[in-house]
């Protein structure tokens, strides 16, 4: 049980490492979010986009910011959009060819650092009444175009029943990032312009990339937005923080994990202590026989650490059995690593030879400092 406990919380903590430096396709830190409500400013449904637009440029003016965009879906927030889609034109409804979808705002790339590979990005000749325009990411380029260049091709995305299904051109291609969460393979992803939104909401979202005092800059922000209505409603966040807190999980089986392998590891160090003292005191007059009849304190030792890796050697015969059973239910919770690993269970295997090995160590020098005219005259 030793083994399978060390075993777990080894694979648990070099899962969340690899999901701490997996490639997410951003960089979240440094970028404040700001959710924004105009329910209950004094703006007319036709001017929200203009205005959630006219509020994003004075954020990006601000000091302490290096850029802002505004955003739909923030990455790694487990919200998603997807439809059908129709490549070159062909009809999308029933294709089974699925998208995810965003919205964004020019300088939302820029802002996440995601590299702009192709084409270009949103701008203001994207507008409601203009054609619609996407950018999409690699794994859309090679799920639905093979991957070549999209800049240039057209899809179509599916509609409501009774109305026509818009015709996309796409305009840039990006790298992938993350779509709902870090565990996730990369995601086919169209980023729509934001203001081509037919029926923009009341509540959106603002990516708000900043060097320097947080502080500072959120108090900026605050007189900014106070400026344009003091009823628009306003609220923070750290998308680093958020990242953080997908990861909450995989941190607690990690925590748990490990505070379980430390008990089991100081349980075992007690176990096979006692074990191996008793079976000293068993055989004090063989020992001391031995060492009357010309034994050293080596020769000594070595046969107590000898019954010590026997023990050993049955323990992780079970406890590797027991692992590859158990493992099995871990599977789900596993980023990048099998129950099976062969790294983490040889590692497993050396910490529990060394708690072995640490335990038996004491009793095999009192056993050898055993002085053979006392062990002979208790017999």
């Amino acid at each position: 049980m030793s083994l399978v406990l060390l075993l777990g919380a080894l694979l648990f903590v070099r899962s969340l490492h690899n999901l701490m430096t997996t490639e997410a396709g951003f960089r979240a830190e440094g970028v404040l979010t700001v959710n924004v409500d105009l329910a209950r400013a004094p703006i007319v449904r036709e001017r929200r986009l203009a205005a959630q637009s006219g509020l994003t440029e004075r954020m990006a003016k601000l000091p302490g910011v290096l850029s802002a965009a505004q955003v739909l879906l923030r990455p790694i927030s487990g919200g998603g959009w997807n439809d059908d889609i129709g490549p070159d034109g062909a009809a999308a409804g029933g294709s089974g060819k699925l998208s995810y979808f965003n919205r964004t705002g020019p300088g939302y790339f820029r802002t996440m650092g995601t590299a702009l590979l192709a084409g270009r990005d949103f701008d203001s000749r994207d507008t409601v009444a203009a054609p619609e325009v996407a950018i999409v990411n690699e794994t859309f380029a090679r799920k639905f175009f093979g991957g070549a260049n999209p800049v240039g091709r057209t899809f179509r995305r599916d509609a409501s029943a009774g109305k026509p299904e818009p015709l996309v051109q796409i305009v840039g291609l990006v790298k992938d990032s993350k779509y709902y969460e870090l565990r996730e393979d990369f995601l086919p992803v169209a980023y729509l312009a934001v203001a081509q939104d037919d029926d923009p909401g009341a509540e959106s979202t603002m990516l708000v990339r900043i060097q320097g005092s947080p502080g500072q800059v959120v108090n900026a922000i605050k007189r900014a937005v106070a400026d344009v209505s003091p009823a628009i409603g306003i609220e923070f966040g750290s998308l680093s923080a958020q990242v953080d807190e997908s990861l909450l999980r995989e941190r607690l089986m990690a925590t748990l994990s490990g505070g379980f392998a430390l008990l089991a590891a100081l349980l075992a160090t007690l176990g096979l202590y006692s074990v191996v003292a008793y079976m000293v005191v068993a055989r004090r007059n063989e020992i001391g026989v031995r060492m009357a009849l010309g034994a050293d304190r080596g020769s000594v030792i070595r046969l107590v650490m000898r019954e010590a890796v026997l023990l050993l050697a049955a323990g992780l015969a079970v406890g590797l059995l027991l692992s590859f059973w158990t493992g099995r239910a871990a599977t789900a919770m596993l980023y990048g690593l099998k129950p099976t690993d062969p790294t983490s269970i040889l590692a497993a295997a050396a910490l529990l030879a060394i708690i072995t090995l640490a335990a038996a160590f004491a009793p095999a020098r009192r056993a050898a400092s055993l002085h053979p005219m006392t062990a002979l005259r208790e017999e």
